[in-house]
């Protein structure tokens, strides 16, 4: 098949990489894909690096006409069997292009927040699909009236070649965080904020940490929040957490840990820093809250949570670092399969195209 997909975005956060992990496992497959890409941005240096086509576009809003004109260029040069769109300000435009062309849409919906009314209605209509990343986003959209036989669900891809177990990485990590063998390393990946999680995590840390010694804490978010978090650190205990800001490939420091967190106590629509972690052999304590549920094992590959229960949180700490090393290598083993079994991204983009290719989808 023959794609443009849209992603003018600057970022790096979830759905830009979903964008760019589902676009490299279809050309992987064998499939044509043009990207209309913002320069500079993650994705435009992505795919440039790899060798993959880019058509340098922007939507500053929905009505940019500069961005109508990246598409057009894009369809004409790749001649479509589909147009793929993944951000909310580029749905409208996307959609635009599509019936101006004749080209069938497929949408990404990636935020549990509330669609406006207009948008409720027609977004899945005129979409001919409209895919969300999790069956609890599904049910978050039919709760707020779009018809259920009109969304469709598929699960973020991860790269399972990239993101996966390598013992001389861990080793090589640990040792450059200065983080000793027999020490159990905790960590928490994303946005250092209130809604993450990361503050009610410190105060499990704070009353965790006395009662396990070898448990440490690695943070991995970005640099301006770092003085406010270690705020939230007690007295006796800074030297115990490991602060980094982003990096552009989190696999090495996957590696260096024991245990993965995702805290969220909003509604995440998935869980990509869960399925990461998970294929490079790390157990995960995750809230049980919106799409997490759905990117672990409970019980077999990591642990759900109450979101916010610092008693609960502190307690699972404590539990995963008094846990025998083979019992936690066990469980990260156990995620490993899981994510490849689930999550690969080669799996997900037959998926994709399956779901693309068949009759049973509402049209």
């Amino acid at each position: 098949m023959n794609f443009v997909f849209v992603g003018t975005s600057l970022g790096a956060r979830g759905t830009e990489t979903h964008l760019v992990c589902l676009v490299q496992a279809l050309v992987r497959a064998g499939h044509h894909v043009v990207t209309v890409a913002r320069e500079g941005g993650y994705i435009a240096r992505e795919f440039r690096a790899q060798g993959l086509p880019v058509e340098p576009g922007v939507f500053r809003n929905a009505a940019d006409f500069r961005g109508l004109l990246s598409v057009s260029r894009a369809i004409r040069r790749t001649r479509p069997h589909w147009l793929v769109g993944s951000f909310g300000h580029e749905y409208w435009p996307v959609l635009a292009m599509g019936a101006w062309t004749g080209t069938p849409v497929a949408l990404f919906r990636h935020l549990n927040s509330r669609l406006k009314a207009m948008s409720r209605r027609l977004l899945p209509r005129w979409a001919r699909r409209f895919i969300v990343v999790s069956e609890a986003m599904r049910s978050n959209l039919v709760a707020q009236g779009v018809p259920s036989e009109r969304i469709q669900c598929l699960y973020n891809p991860v790269d399972v070649d990239h993101f996966r177990v390598d013992e001389a990485e861990r080793a090589a990590a640990r040792e450059a965080l200065g983080v000793g063998e027999q020490e159990v390393l905790v960590g928490f990946v994303g946005a250092l904020k209130p809604e993450k999680g990361a503050f009610r995590l410190a105060e499990a840390f704070n009353r965790a940490m006395p009662q396990s010694p070898h448990l440490r804490a690695l943070w991995v978010g970005e640099e301006a929040a770092h003085a406010h978090l270690r705020q939230r650190f007690s007295p006796g205990l800074q030297d115990r957490h490991i602060l980094k800001g982003w990096t552009r490939d989190m696999r090495t420091l996957y590696a260096a840990m024991d245990v993965a967190t995702m805290p969220s106590e909003w509604v995440e629509p998935f869980g990509r820093v869960s399925i990461e972690a998970q294929a490079c052999g790390v157990p995960v304590l995750a809230s049980r809250i919106g799409g997490l549920p759905e990117t672990l094992l409970e019980g077999r590959t990591g642990l759900l949570l109450p979101p916010g229960d610092v008693a609960a949180w502190s307690d699972a700490l404590v539990t995963l670092a008094r846990m025998e090393p083979a019992q936690r290598r066990s469980m990260g083993e156990a995620g490993t399969r899981f994510v490849r079994e689930r999550f690969a991204a080669e799996r997900i983009s037959r998926e994709f195209i399956s779901l693309l290719e068949s009759s049973g989808a509402q049209v």
